[in-house]
């Protein structure tokens, strides 16, 4: 592309637009979440290679190939075809028509050097994923393989906690690696499950699934808030594929609402906590605690806190009310007690508004 096609593309004010909020971004796109109806669809959009057959029942009637999802939308200034050019404008004098060329160089080069300045705030602001991770090696207990992990190397500073024990910390959101993956079969899951015994019938399924849909994954050292939310959805998939605990999907759908609650995606949060909240409604009736160290108290608190930070007060209110009529919890788990009494309290004060 030559200066003059460039200039013209420049002139188009949407493009500039488009151009300037993806540096602002980071250079890449805010890209909605689609919704899936099954396994094979989810990691179909994921990772285009993968083709889900396991869950697909064999048939002899010929079947149509699935059609490759659409590549996410990367917006590259020099593969952009210039806009339609504009009607010549006339002029009644050289002098105007040099004053009209000069202004409007000046304001292409105003542009340029603002989207450079933009870029290298956003640059400035987000901190060397170095300084604060480190890479280090995991045992996979499904391929018997060792991979690459990223995790935090030192001791973050916390700025707050909210009610349902989401921490907010300066500088550095480690919830972008909460889930480990494994580079070489594709297995997803939180750290204690790369540590905990895994049952024999479980990993076969796993193997086998990971195995015939190629599930490889790349190793991402410096992984974006879309790249943490699609190791998420993998290991609530892996969870609904083999041990279907609903207490387990809602402490993953929890973690994956403070990504975003940190990261500022307050609608994908909404929707995060909205399914933790159902899950933990179904797990806390039908399933037996302690899940992954927490205890039956401290889901109901986690469900109470769920509702309430999504403000269905009655709900929250249910909740509260089967921990506070425990008996021994104020002595077995004060501290938890305490906080149970200061929501009931914001509830109270909530209403009354």
């Amino acid at each position: 592309m030559n200066k003059a096609e460039l200039l013209q593309l420049l002139r188009d004010p949407d493009i500039c637009k488009e151009i300037f909020e993806i540096v602002k971004k980071g250079g890449k796109p805010v890209v909605e979440p689609t919704k899936f109806t099954s396994i094979g669809d989810k990691l179909k959009h994921m990772y285009p290679n993968t083709v889900a057959t396991q869950q697909q029942p064999q048939s002899a009637q010929p079947t149509s190939t699935p059609s490759t999802p659409k590549p996410k939308l990367v917006v590259d200034p020099a593969k952009i075809p210039p806009s339609k050019p504009e009607e010549p404008q006339s002029f009644s004098s050289i002098a105007d028509k040099l004053k009209f060329l000069r202004g409007h160089v000046h304001k292409v080069e105003e542009e340029r050097l603002a989207a450079e300045v933009a870029a290298q705030l956003t640059e400035a602001a987000r901190p060397a994923v170095e300084k604060f991770t480190v890479v280090t090696s995991k045992h996979c207990p499904i391929c018997e393989r060792t991979f690459r992990v990223v995790k935090p190397k030192m001791r973050l500073n916390v700025e707050k906690r909210d009610l349902d024990y989401c921490v907010h910390y300066k500088d550095f959101d480690p919830y972008l690696y909460t889930i480990f993956a494994c580079e070489h079969c594709g297995f997803a899951a939180e750290e204690k499950k790369f540590s905990s015994a895994i049952p024999n019938k479980t990993k076969g399924i796993l193997r086998e699934f990971l195995t015939e849909n190629d599930m490889s994954l790349p190793f991402i050292e410096d992984r974006t808030v879309e790249d943490a939310l699609n190791f998420f959805e993998l290991a609530i998939l892996f969870s609904e594929l083999t041990d279907q605990s609903k207490g387990r999907q809602a402490m993953l759908k929890q973690n994956a609402a403070w990504l975003c609650r940190c990261e500022g995606l307050h609608d994908r949060e909404h929707e995060f906590m909205e399914q933790a909240a159902e899950d933990f409604a179904v797990a806390l009736d039908n399933e037996r605690w302690p899940i992954n160290g927490i205890t039956l108290e401290m889901a109901m608190y986690l469900c109470a806190a769920t509702h309430f930070m999504l403000e269905d007060y009655n709900k929250a209110t249910v909740w509260l009310g089967k921990i506070m009529n425990k008996s021994t919890l104020r002595t077995s788990a004060p501290k938890l007690f305490e906080q149970a009494r200061d929501m009931w309290q914001d509830i109270k004060r909530a209403t009354k508004e």
